[in-house]
């Protein structure tokens, strides 16, 4: 793994054999170890290293790009070569901006942990082996992934930038199929003392064991308590819809909202860079420094992200990534909500969801991996899952309470979600 002198030294290698007025080169180094288990076995094993070198160069506002995955001189030249002659005969881009100068970062958290750096593969496959075990104990087959990953990531500048991180990362997730239901849990973080395969693995059986069995529940508007699993499925399609030149241009359902009351006050939306928990880059794809931004404050959208250009063109500052997005919780469980809740629907995670109409931020999905009846303040059987046709906006418009926040994906802090008229258009046959 190249030190961050080594990554400058290279990049510095690529930028001086560029003739074009502007060049942009970004560098990134990948180290992975993966296991995919299904059926109670292990299916596959990945694993090794991968750099890359991608250089994008300009002649006024005609660009070209060109990649390499070896770095000896000969595919340098050729990596500037290439990018250079489709820069070249690339038609002229009106929504060219130039490559940034040098920037001032902000100290984040780290998101590097050396024992990730370390594991092997075996390791790796013992862990799999023990959910594996578990699964077998209690009569249930196991499906999921486990992996480990180091990467680096660096960006060069003809006009001075050079920024430069590395991170890791661990992930675990396994799905506990039953003869008539499943369970699903997984974890994600920068560093392996927070990935606790046992823990995750029980957690799986907890729910397929609570959820054999369903009953038919009829399609209809319902009070919904949405674990942050399911929160982060709905969310990241709001997020897809948070551009502001996409708004401004009417294209999204966000288009005239801001400074409005548009959902409810229980709702607060931000990008958070101090989390020791979810640690944010110091800056993002572009180069721009990361930094917290209030998103939608007690429900009334505050600002929408502005690309570079748009930013050029509105006369406004551009933003970097949107991630770590972060809701607002509050001081409760998800079993607090349960007793809350009168009559209603505990989803744990939604999958296959499809936009139904773009501009209005209408989607369709159906719930797996249990979906539980809650009446009188309590969970009193499995159902069979649903088929819905719902807007996020309408989720967090009709909050009626929020959980204490869970670490999703890792790049995503949220809450459960308690809301009403949640709409259910089908039943599905999916388990």
């Amino acid at each position: 793994m190249r030190t961050r002198e080594d990554v400058q030294a290279l990049t510095a290698r690529v930028l001086s054999r560029v003739s074009a007025p502007e060049a942009q080169i970004e560098y990134g180094f990948t180290r992975s170890l993966t296991t995919r288990f299904a059926e109670n076995a292990i299916t596959q094993n990945r694993g090794g290293e991968e750099e890359e070198l991608r250089l994008t160069v300009a002649y006024g506002s005609r660009h070209g790009s060109s990649a390499i995955n070896t770095v000896d001189d000969g595919a340098l030249e050729r990596l500037v070569t290439r990018a250079e002659a489709i820069a070249r005969v690339a038609p002229e881009d009106p929504e060219h901006v130039p490559p940034l100068g040098p920037q001032q970062y902000p100290q984040t958290p780290s998101r590097l942990d050396p024992r990730v750096a370390r594991m092997e593969p075996g390791a790796i496959a013992d862990h799999v082996q023990h959910i594996i075990g578990l699964a077998g104990e209690h009569g249930y087959v196991a499906s999921g992934l486990m992996g480990a990953t180091v990467k680096t990531a660096a960006l060069a500048t003809s006009a001075g930038l050079h920024a430069f991180y590395r991170y890791s990362k661990v992930e675990l997730s396994t799905t506990m199929h039953g003869p008539q239901g499943s369970g699903y849990a997984a974890e994600s973080s920068w560093t392996a003392g927070d990935v606790d395969p046992d823990a995750i693995a029980r957690r799986a059986l907890a729910t397929a064991h609570s959820a054999q069995a369903p009953r038919a529940a009829e399609p209809g508007d319902y009070t919904v308590i949405l674990e942050p699993l399911a929160v982060a499925d709905l969310l990241l399609f709001m997020a897809m819809n948070l551009g502001a030149r996409e708004a401004e241009e009417g294209s999204t359902a966000l288009a005239g909202t801001l400074g409005t009351q548009l959902l409810s006050e229980r709702f607060t939306l931000t990008t958070e860079i101090d989390d020791p928990r979810l640690p944010a880059a110091p800056f993002s794809d572009d180069g721009l420094p990361s930094r917290r931004i209030a998103w939608i404050e007690r429900g009334v959208p505050r600002r929408l992200h502005h690309s570079r250009y748009w930013a050029r063109v509105k006369g406004e500052s551009p933003d970097p990534s949107l991630f770590p997005l972060c809701i607002a919780g509050e001081d409760r469980s998800v079993d607090d909500l349960v007793a809350r809740c009168a009559r209603g629907l505990l989803v744990k995670r939604l999958w296959y969801i499809r936009y139904v109409d773009r501009k209005e931020l209408l989607l369709t999905g159906m719930t797996r991996d249990g979906l539980f009846l809650v009446e009188d303040g309590r969970i009193s059987c499995p159902v069979k899952n649903l088929r819905f046709n719902e807007s996020p906006l309408v989720l967090f418009r009709n909050i009626v309470g929020l959980s204490r926040h869970g670490y999703v994906n890792n790049f995503m802090r949220l809450p459960a979600v308690m809301s009403e008229g949640f709409t259910f258009s089908s039943t599905t046959e999916s388990v």
